[in-house]
């Protein structure tokens, strides 16, 4: 499972973060955190994380201010910056030299998702999915399971259970066989077959959401678009042709007097 850091210094922030499931639902665990901002960058050294999410502005050192201490002691991680909406603009100023995501206090579980999604892709260089088969028979078994079943709500627990082994050691079949994680493999799964719903049928989005996994239709779109640069409508009119020849042979029958 990939690893992350958190720093904060509010009150709430931290037993907030630190409760919430999405983060073991994605594929990653919650390494260590602090609100003493002086002793961060030596704990992100220490452990080593994947991922620090920290505030931008502190009693303490800043956000920033770690990210330059890290930036210059060569460690090269991933970060997310936690703030409110009234420091977006210190965000805006920061992010062409760092790069970095950010989410608005207080945290909501779909954006963290949503951001999680996006760090595993830059984290785990995902494969296409198409016809993948690994050195692993149990690792065979849930991939072929989650392709025939994308439609499901699965998640590292239910998975584990209907094998019967620890998610972290699906965690560790992902990472070792496919250098990938369960959720990002999962949401490049969906994501394909969304497209070939949009480019091949005549489908409602909606319904096209419901059948890849999703019974937030908008959360499907926000990571469709951070997917494909674009809208499924966008997508659907950018590949219409097979669409239209559906429909076209369809009135030739008939079907739309």
């Amino acid at each position: 499972m990939h690893k992350i850091f958190l720093v904060d210094d509010e009150p709430f922030v931290l037993p907030q973060l630190v409760r919430k499931t999405v983060f073991a639902d994605y594929g990653y665990e919650i390494s260590g955190y602090t609100a003493d901002t002086k002793k961060a960058v030596k704990e992100i050294k220490r452990l080593s994380p994947d991922v620090v999410f920290t505030a931008i502005k502190t009693q303490g050192i800043s956000g920033i201010e770690i990210m330059d201490t890290l930036k210059n002691n060569d460690i090269n991680i991933e970060y997310v910056v936690l703030c409110s909406y009234t420091e977006l603009a210190d965000v805006r100023r920061f992010f062409s030299k760092y790069r970095f995501e950010y989410l608005i206090k207080p945290v909501d579980d779909k954006d963290l998702a949503i951001i999680l999604n996006r760090l595993s892709g830059k984290l785990s260089h995902t494969p296409p999915v198409t016809d993948i088969i690994s050195s692993s028979k149990i690792l065979n078994e849930i991939l072929a399971y989650l392709n025939d079943y994308s439609a499901m709500r699965h998640t590292l627990t239910s998975i584990g259970k209907k094998w019967d082994i620890n998610p972290n050691t699906i965690c560790n079949l992902f990472a070792r066989h496919l250098d990938t994680t369960f959720i990002a493999y999962l949401t490049q799964l969906r994501m394909e077959h969304a497209e070939q719903l949009l480019a091949a049928t005549d489908k409602s989005i909606k319904e096209i959401a419901y059948l890849c996994g999703y019974n937030d239709y908008f959360f499907f779109c926000r990571v469709f678009k951070e997917r494909n640069n674009c809208t499924p409508t966008q997508y659907r009119l950018a590949n219409s042709k097979t669409i239209t020849n559906k429909i076209n042979n369809k009135s030739k029958r008939g079907l739309f007097r």
